[in-house]
């Protein structure tokens, strides 16, 4: 019998990362974590540029209705939170899970995440529908 080699599609990066999951789950790996956790970040707005095409997670102290309840697995290796509702409003594609760099942005003290156009459903974002008609 011969044998092949099984290649995980998940690898471990020591730079920080975000997987958007099928469920609509943001998963921060463990580098980015470490971020929200110097930061003591546990609520975050979500921001989008649909022209750039980047995800902003903004922290805030405030309480706002708007923001995330960011969620800490055990022993800092991960962090997350559910966003199917925005992923469905950029038009985002969650036949499967796909994880993207995040870049801290220490100024504005928001992960910036480039979404790769592939990802996105051409002109079906719920964004993108309120602009061709008019509105916000």
């Amino acid at each position: 019998m011969g044998f092949e080699i099984f290649s995980r599609k998940v690898q471990w990066k020591g730079s920080p990362s975000v997987t958007f999951t099928k469920l609509g789950r943001f998963a921060f790996n463990k580098a980015a974590t470490a971020q929200f956790e110097k930061n003591a970040i546990e609520n975050v707005l979500l921001l989008w540029d649909a022209e750039k095409r980047i995800v902003g997670v903004r922290h805030i102290t405030k309480k706002d209705m708007r923001a995330y309840k960011v969620h800490s697995g055990k022993g800092g290796n991960g962090c997350g939170f559910s966003a199917s509702t925005f992923l469905r409003y950029i038009g985002y594609d969650v036949s499967q899970s796909r994880s993207m760099p995040a870049k801290w942005d220490e100024t504005e003290e928001t992960f910036l995440i480039e979404v790769p156009e592939e990802y996105l459903k051409t002109g079906s974002s719920i964004a993108s529908e309120g602009k061709k008609k008019g509105t916000k």
